[in-house]
């Protein structure tokens, strides 16, 4: 008699680990913990995730290396210096060695990118690179803006650093130098980016995220938006998407949760109030929103920002 109930345990445990799977899209190389890259001691760590909901990302640092972020999809929000910078679909932020930076009020919003840890380029010999160009790639490294557009075409070289380390083989250090270089070169000479919107459609969609922005409490549909714009509701899409790094409504949406957060901190409005200020129907499907966006409640946001130093 107690096979079956074996069984179905077993049944439901399995369940439980591919549900547990599809809601992490986490993958790393980290050679703290991985073998190292023999022949390429400047390579740390690559990794990916496509983020869900957000997650904690507190303040920490990498001595003598720099950390660059694509964002492949979404938006996400950094802090270094005192300094607050947005990415979105085709971003890069980078942190240059020993800069103490964090995820945007120690979250990382929901969204999915790549990053990159690599020692920075002081050592002679590095990447097996002649003397001058490591002093070039130094100075053009150091040069770079905080954020910058690079587009997406970079993401596959991304994805080829990462199958060079999955392959092992006599190969494998040229391999990940290759795709290394492939990175770096597409940092320093970024190509025009990967976006055709025609200039007039580009005018539409700005306008439309400035009322967005000015109107939080507007709630409007897909067709309703594409109509302003003066395009099909399938082309709208298509090209916000590109424009924006995510599906118009979930753009909405987040501008929303922007402005919550600014609301919660400047207005003592209770949380129930400024939900329906918003729109939204129920403060409880406001905080489920907002947790999802920032990573915590409402009123945690509130009191720990609250409680931040000025």
């Amino acid at each position: 008699m107690a096979k079956p109930h074996a069984e179905s345990d077993r049944q439901a445990s399995l369940e439980k680990e591919q549900n547990s799977l599809k809601r992490s899209a986490r993958w790393t190389y980290n050679t703290a913990m991985d073998p190292s890259i023999r022949l390429v001691p400047e390579f740390v760590m690559l990794g990916s995730d496509e983020l869900r909901k957000a997650l904690p990302l507190n303040e920490h640092e990498h001595p003598g290396c720099y950390e660059f972020v694509l964002i492949e999809r979404g938006k996400a929000r950094w802090e270094l210096e005192g300094g607050l910078y947005e990415t979105q679909a085709g971003d890069l932020f980078h942190s240059r060695p020993g800069e103490k930076h964090r995820g945007g009020f120690n979250v990382i919003e929901p969204c999915k990118f790549w990053w990159l840890i690599i020692s920075a380029p002081h050592q002679e010999g590095w990447l097996r690179l002649a003397p001058e160009e490591s002093i070039y790639m130094d100075k053009a490294l150091s040069r770079l803006p905080r954020v910058m557009q690079i587009g997406l075409p970079p993401v596959e070289s991304f994805k080829k650093l990462k199958k060079a380390l999955i392959i092992e083989g006599p190969h494998q250090s040229t391999a990940v130098r290759s795709a290394l270089l492939d990175i770096l070169l597409a940092l320093i000479q970024p190509s025009a980016g990967t976006y055709a919107i025609a200039p007039d459609l580009l005018h539409q969609f700005n306008g439309l995220v400035v009322r967005m922005g000015n109107e939080p409490e507007w709630r409007p549909s897909v067709e309703e938006l594409a109509a302003i714009a003066g395009v099909s509701t399938s082309h709208f899409y298509r090209t916000f998407q590109e424009f924006s790094g995510e599906p118009p409504i979930t753009y909405v949406e987040r501008l929303r949760v922007k402005a919550a957060c600014r609301q919660l901190v400047e207005f003592q409005d209770s949380v129930t109030d400024i939900s329906h200020r918003l729109g939204y129907q129920s403060s409880q499907h406001f905080a489920t929103v907002f947790k999802r966006f920032v990573g915590v409640t409402p009123t945690q946001w509130r009191n720990s920002h609250n409680d931040s130093p000025k």
